[in-house]
Order: C-alpha cells, then sequence, then structure tokens
C-alpha cells in the first residue's frame, strides 16, 4: 500500500513559504482511498514515468506503481508530494506508521 501527502505552498503570516497538506490518500492496488484533503491534488489522469515499465503509465496502468512515481511529475517546486510504501495492515487512522521507504519532491 503506498500513502501519498501532497503539500502545497503557501504565504505565512510572516510572509514566508510555508509548506500546507493539501491532501492525503492511499492506493492499494488499483484502489485510491482519499483521507483528507482535496482529490484535485491527486491526479489520477496524470502519465509519469516508471523504471519497472520502462514507459509513461497512468494509474490505470498500475495504480500504486504510478504512485510510487507521482513525486517526480511535479517539478515546480509549488507542490510536494511525499511517498511511504506501508503495510497493508496499518489502519488508515494510525497516523504512527513507520513507512518502508519515502520518496520526496523539492
Amino acid at each position: 500500500m503506498i500513502r501519498l501527502d501532497v503539500f502545497t505552498n503557501m504565504i505565512g503570516a510572516d510572509g514566508e513559504l510555508v509548506d500546507h497538506r493539501a491532501a492525503t490518500c492511499e492506493v492499494c492496488g488499483q484502489e485510491l482511498t482519499m483521507i483528507d484533503g482535496g482529490a484535485e491534488f491527486i491526479p489520477i489522469g496524470m502519465p509519469v514515468f516508471s523504471e519497472r515499465y520502462g514507459a509513461m503509465i497512468d494509474f490505470d496502468t498500475d495504480g500504486e506503481e504510478w504512485a510510487r512515481n507521482l513525486p517526480r511529475a511535479y517539478r515546480t517546486g509549488a507542490v510536494t508530494v511525499i511517498v511511504a510504501e506501508v503495510s497493508e495492515t496499518a489502519s488508515s487512522a494510525a497516523s504512527e506508521r513507520e513507512p518502508a521507504r519515502a520518496y520526496q519532491t523539492r
């Protein structure tokens, strides 16, 4: 199971850019479950490059592989995606998950 956390930049009260969590979802196989935030930040129609497939794929090709590679699709810095592989036995509501691997764009 893959957990996606999407952050956007916002201007804080002091004028500094701060990260704001815009969306959180989990992808298990071909099933995407929104946990929090706006679904518009999870672009399932956006193709991403997968080294495993050696080609551009979309969510319908392989949902989990697409989710693993989504951080590479955001290159502007205005959006940051953190991807973590989590145990399928972990509850979606559990906040103390230990990711096996995490990927981040910046």
